[in-house]
């Protein structure tokens, strides 16, 4: 079995499930029906041992409550990550407004998360199948999140607040996918619009190189992201407020449900649909 494989298994899943395509039951608009969600995945794999996993425990990063690789499974040895670059028709039905969120990308954000769920769920058993064992941490029941503090009976520490026991983005990115950007997203060669997923298995798959060495090399900081953010929850100077931003998905999911979603910060930016280049 070879990382090749692999990804010409996930590539062929994703583009022939039905899941990945908006039928007559989800659609808002009877245009949408058929249009696909997701494009084919870049897939990077990590080492299970790397130290930059213990890293991610540190307060300014995920914070205490991560688990790594080697904690969901111990004898964990890869670690398989993959970004599912949305399509034309999530991205460019969501650049027609600055505020009003296109149909693709609501359909993206909530259908399209449950979909990549199953297929977080299909790489576990292809390579179980192939004798090894995996498991999908974002995908499992042990899997816990906390947005505002003391929101989640769940999580001991009351104190925390904005962060998981398995963050896909920093996944990405210790594996190789990309760097982060000043909106909090994960620039990819193939670019920021998109969404993550992950697997940890004990199969002793070749580690993909960093092409780069801080958290933020591929951004340029141009604050275009800022400039298109509804919420004003980007600045230069401060970054992204994730209060400011979940404020604000608080009146999307009043206005689309059962959907919610944003996105601006994703499109109609210069990383949107693959590394920008520096002055």
């Amino acid at each position: 079995m070879s990382v090749g494989e692999l990804s010409a298994a996930l590539e062929t899943y994703i583009r022939e499930s039905p899941r990945n395509y908006v039928d007559e039951a989800m659609a808002l608009a009877p245009s949408d029906v058929g249009q696909r969600l997701y494009d084919a995945p870049l897939v990077r794999v990590g080492a299970a041992d790397d130290p930059e996993w213990e890293a991610l425990k540190r307060p300014e990063a995920v914070g205490h409550l991560f688990r790594t690789p080697k904690e969901w499974l111990p004898q964990a040895v890869s670690v398989v990550s993959y970004f599912a670059p949305f399509s034309d028709f999530v991205v460019e039905g969501n650049k027609r407004d600055a505020v009003d969120v296109g149909n693709g990308w609501l359909y993206a954000r909530v259908e399209g998360q449950a979909f990549l769920t199953e297929v977080n769920h299909f790489l576990e058993e292809w390579l179980r199948a192939h004798g090894y064992n995996a498991l999908a941490p974002y995908a499992s029941p042990e899997f816990r999140y906390v947005f505002e503090a003391g929101t989640n009976a769940e999580i001991e520490d009351k104190s925390l607040s904005f962060t998981s026991n398995w963050s896909e983005r920093h996944v990405a990115y210790v594996c190789g996918l990309g760097t982060f950007s000043l909106s909090k997203g994960l620039i990819t060669e193939r670019g920021v619009s998109g969404r993550f997923g992950s697997v940890v298995t004990d199969a002793p798959l070749p580690v993909s190189t960093r092409g780069y060495t801080g958290l933020y090399d591929y951004c340029t900081r141009c604050g275009a992201c800022a400039r298109n953010c509804p919420a004003r929850a980007i600045s230069l100077e401060h970054g992204k407020s994730h209060r400011l931003c979940c404020s604000y998905f608080d009146t999307l999911r009043e206005r689309y449900a059962p959907r919610f979603g944003c996105g601006k910060c994703q499109v109609g930016v210069p990383c949107e649909r693959g590394i920008p280049r520096k002055a």
